[in-house]
């Protein structure tokens, strides 16, 4: 478990922006697709935001979010466990995928699932 543990807290030191991607993508196996459907945007300014770190505001609060919620995860899950999670379908989310609430802006729906998920609440 050392290895989520290492995971867990590198993303949670990562402050810049172009970092916080590098880590959601490399230890978490997450997407620039992936990232930009739960950031409502595209897959070109995810790459931009890896080369440059700049990132509109509203783009860096719904990225934060995203790193919240993987962090959230990591208490319980791997790495991957953590992409894989964001990918399923999910009970407390009437059988949506996390990473599809996220696209619609459904932040804190995801946030209390993954809570649950950690507290031990069957999905």
């Amino acid at each position: 478990m050392r290895a989520s543990a290492n995971a867990a807290e590198t993303l949670g030191r990562a402050v810049e922006v172009r970092e916080v991607v590098r880590r959601l993508r490399d230890d978490y196996g997450l997407t620039q697709a992936t990232i930009a459907k739960a950031t409502g945007t595209s897959a070109r300014s995810v790459r931009n935001w890896e080369a440059s770190s700049a990132i509109r505001a509203r783009n860096d609060e719904r990225l934060r979010d995203l790193r919240e919620i993987a962090l959230i995860l990591s208490e319980t899950l791997t790495p991957r466990g953590v992409g894989q999670w964001l990918r399923a379908r999910n009970r407390l989310l009437n059988g949506r995928r996390p990473i599809d609430v996220l696209a619609e802006g459904g932040v804190k729906a995801v946030r209390d699932a993954a809570k649950a998920y950690v507290e031990g609440a069957y999905v």
